[in-house]
């Protein structure tokens, strides 16, 4: 590797030597260094897997060390696929134009900072996401009427304890439910409103 290198295993933490990686992060060989790897934690609280060997370096290497959880494996939430689009399109900008996006750190010199990304239904929901959402008055039209069409559908659904008479129901509205929760869910995912939300 040539000197400075930057190292990605987002494919099994063991692929990486740990002890081989602390010395090349401590002479410079390695730079920075970005893992995703399984981490689980015990009944006693002790941590386990792959990503446990790497968890002593972060301690020496906060700002040049980036460890993620390998979560997105664990889900068939359209973010695994769009996020695996983000890598590859984030290291051909990297690549290509000299940019970087969600730098970790400092920008390498010769590098211009492109801000941050995330795919919709990761990170952080802020003010401005729904914000962003009520200005474009289509799409505060369409999630309304799509949230007042699943609350009308689900209150009829909560208000029949009859099973004969909720069957019904469901079979009468089941398809316009299913349409109103899938445009929700996309003009969510449009506006980034997934998430924990922080202000």
């Amino acid at each position: 590797m040539n000197d400075g290198a930057i190292l990605v295993n987002y494919d099994r933490g063991e692929v990486v030597d740990t002890d081989a990686l602390a010395k090349a992060l401590a002479s410079g060989k390695v730079r920075h260094a970005a893992i995703d790897a399984d981490l689980f934690v015990a009944d006693d609280g002790s941590l386990f897997g792959p990503m446990a060997p790497y968890r002593p370096l972060i301690e020496s290497y906060p700002d040049r060390l980036e460890l993620l959880p390998h979560a997105a494996a664990d889900t068939e939430h359209t973010s695994r696929v769009e996020g695996a689009r983000q890598a590859v399109d984030q290291i051909l900008s990297a690549i290509r134009y000299r940019k970087v996006i969600n730098v970790k750190g400092e920008v390498p010199d010769g590098y211009v900072g492109s801000g941050v990304q995330t795919v919709p239904g990761v990170g952080a929901v802020s003010a401005g996401n729904i914000a962003r959402a009520a200005e474009d008055t289509e799409a505060l039209l369409k999630l309304r009427e799509t949230s007042e069409t699943l609350s009308a559908i689900w209150g009829a659904i909560e208000a029949t304890h009859d099973p004969v008479r909720r069957a019904e129901l469901i079979a009468r509205h089941g398809k316009a439910l299913t349409l109103a929760a899938n445009t929700l869910q996309r003009e969510c995912d449009t506006y980034g409103l997934f998430g924990r939300f922080e202000g």
